[in-house]
């Protein structure tokens, strides 16, 4: 919370919109060594006017002393070397890879991406499939053999094969012996992105064209097309098997025929009967799910209630005996209130590097490659131990400068990067060992891209004005937080000694005046008002009080001032007087003299005291330690144009 107080208050932006160019570049001032622009000051100090209540903080006067108190400590943070410091700088980059996040995908790809989710999500697809097998990075060879092998599967299926018998046959999905092949019903990011788009592009009943993936081969048949269960709410009422299977079946038809004979009894049957513990006590209601989040016969007789009210024939699962009645069938929502799930849906799916490859291919473009070397200079330090997954780096592996290519006639790649690169890529296929030279081509150059976009997104802060002040805005707050956490936050909690003179030598500013306890009660009943009056006159407390009213009124005690208190009750400290068509009682319970507070009552704010103070005594020193020169003439013109407002 106080660090976003912080990058809240401290926002350091380069530029100004409004400002002449001639203008916001010229220099205002220098704290220390640091340059600030006018157009720098004049953005923050606009850049939330609007929002500021206190006329005071309006004032640009004002303002420009915050200012530099502000660059003073920014100033010394950095001499002290914070900024280099190994926690700062890891928060700091993590916040910078999330900015960052939005650059290295095409804004327009998402949104083409989303919308196409989107309007598959409408419809639900029945669907199997048979599969030929390609190990990971395939050779030219397997990759034409499990070509020909789906794609002679589909000419038998075109004949009018029987897929199931086909699946069961040639399919190497190893499901396909039990499930012959049969899926059941998908939606939307519940397969992989290219056997769910060309599943959808397929009629129902009709046979897909071979569709790759990183599995291999797919022949899908779309059996049935509906409009899609989105969401589903049921109750229901489970009966466990258990070790007398007739039994629990017999129960269940009994509970059905309570239930044909008076619907409105199901929720009480399932709080008396159900034998799910976690929704028998709410009438079997269970939370909503969506396809493929339960098993398939529970979603099968689930889904296939229609109407709110309607109620299922019983049915087993493979533990359980269940009855369900439909809640509620959820239509999918509006585009524009899922569409901040579907971001995180596509951003998190394979679908994603469709968006991130637009931006690999603008980044070629922006930034040329010069090779020095290439991919054979590895060739010598791999064996094929690599291609199963048990490759060491050499043992001078860092001593290999050989420079493999420089991007942009600026970064330099060495031999020594790559094969490190190489190491966390390897992979889990022998039979590729024989074509290692054309593998690693292919490896190379998926690595000269990851390090072309890493480029980029080193460079992100001269590209894009907004990113460097964003990312600059943060780094500043981080770094302000992080300084004044070191000198003045944390010194004033463990100066245990320091806060306890400062309390001590200020005690005045905390002394409390007279104050009184005044016990308040209001009541119609005149007979009950004079009890508790004169109950109170005798010395009686507020247990006593309670005792004589119990629900009849209602007593109120509070702390009052002395100055908030009337004469005549300070003059005879008990009270009853009429009050509209009621009584009021009113008595002084305890009075409570002029003093000042322990420092444990008061801790807090005299420890914000403290801190207010170190903070000052801090800038005494920093206004000398870094000089600030002011450009009179900016400041001037500065200060006329906002002072005119």
């Amino acid at each position: 919370m106080i660090k976003k107080m912080f990058f809240g208050l401290f926002m350091l932006l380069m530029s100004l919109t409004g400002i002449r160019a001639q203008d916001s570049h010229a220099v205002l001032m220098t704290v220390g060594t640091d340059t600030v622009t006018a157009g720098e000051f004049e953005y923050m100090y606009t850049k939330n006017l609007d929002l500021v209540q206190d006329p005071k903080q309006k004032d640009v006067d004002y303002y420009k002393d915050l200012f530099i108190k502000y660059k003073l400590q920014l100033a010394d943070a950095k001499a002290k070397g914070l900024d280099k410091d190994w926690s700062f700088k890891s928060e700091y980059s993590r916040y910078r890879r999330e900015l960052a996040k939005k650059y290295l995908t095409d804004d327009k790809e998402i949104e083409r991406l989303m919308h196409e989710a989107y309007n598959r999500m409408h419809e639900d697809l029945n669907v199997a499939h048979i599969m030929i097998r390609l190990p990971e990075d395939p050779s030219p060879a397997d990759t034409l053999a499990a070509f020909r092998k789906i794609r002679k599967i589909r000419r038998q299926l075109l004949r009018g094969k029987n897929f199931n018998r086909l699946a069961v046959q040639y399919s190497e999905d190893e499901t396909a012996k039990q499930n012959k092949g049969n899926l059941g019903w998908i939606t939307v990011f519940q397969s992989l992105y290219p056997f769910e788009t060309a599943a959808y592009a397929t009629p129902k009943g009709q046979i897909s064209k071979p569709v790759r993936t990183k599995y291999g081969y797919h022949l899908i048949w779309v059996k049935d097309r509906r409009p899609a269960v989105y969401k589903v709410q049921v109750e229901q009422i489970l009966i466990v098997k258990g070790n007398d299977p007739e039994q629990a079946k017999h129960q269940i038809q009994q509970i059905y025929a309570q239930i044909k004979q008076n619907p409105d009894k199901f929720e009480d049957l399932a709080r008396k009967y159900s034998q799910d513990k976690r929704t028998a006590k709410l009438g079997g209601l269970m939370q909503p799910f969506g396809l493929r989040e339960k098993i398939p016969v529970f979603e099968e007789h689930a889904f296939a209630l229609k109407h709110p009210g309607d109620v299922s024939e019983p049915f087993q699962s493979p533990r359980a005996w269940h009855i369900l009645k439909l809640v509620r069938r959820d239509p999918v929502p509006p585009y524009d209130k899922i569409k901040t799930e579907l971001r995180k849906r596509v951003m998190s799916d394979d679908r994603s590097k469709l968006a991130r490859k637009v931006v690999v291919d603008k980044v070629r473009k922006m930034f040329p490659v010069k090779p020095v070397g290439d991919y054979r200079e590895a060739l010598p330090y791999i064996n094929d131990s690599f291609f199963e997954r048990q490759w060491q780096l050499p043992k001078n592996w860092t001593k290999l400068d050989k420079v493999l290519f420089i991007i942009n006639n600026d970064q330099k790649v060495t031999l020594k990067e790559f094969l490190r690169w190489l190491y966390h890529h390897q992979l889990n296929n022998p039979k590729a060992a024989q074509r290692k030279t054309s593998v690693l081509k292919k490896l190379y150059t998926d690595f000269t891209d990851e390090y072309l976009m890493r480029y980029y997104e080193n460079h992100l802060e001269t590209l894009y004005p907004e990113f460097a002040r964003t990312s600059r805005e943060y780094h500043d707050g981080l770094l302000l937080f992080s300084y004044k956490s070191k000198e003045i936050w944390e010194k004033a909690l463990n100066d245990t000694l320091g806060l306890e003179n400062y309390y001590k030598t200020h005690a005045d500013r905390y002394r409390q005046p007279a104050r009184y306890r005044v016990l308040t009660l209001k009541t119609k009943d005149k007979r009950l008002a004079r009890k508790v009056y004169k109950t109170l006159k005798k010395g009686g407390d507020t247990q006593a009080v309670n005792r004589l009213v119990g629900k009849k009124a209602v007593t109120d005690v509070r702390i009052v001032d002395r100055k908030m208190m009337p004469a005549d009750l300070l003059h005879k400290k008990y009270l009853m007087q009429k009050s509209g068509d009621g009584y009021t009682v009113k008595a002084v319970l305890q009075e409570i003299p002029e003093h000042v507070p322990p420092l444990k009552e008061i801790r807090g704010k005299v420890l914000g005291d403290y801190q207010t103070l170190l903070e000052q005594q801090l800038l005494d020193k920093l206004q000398k330690k870094y000089p600030v020169h002011i450009n009179q003439k900016v400041w001037q013109q500065i200060r006329a144009k906002y002072k005119k407002q």
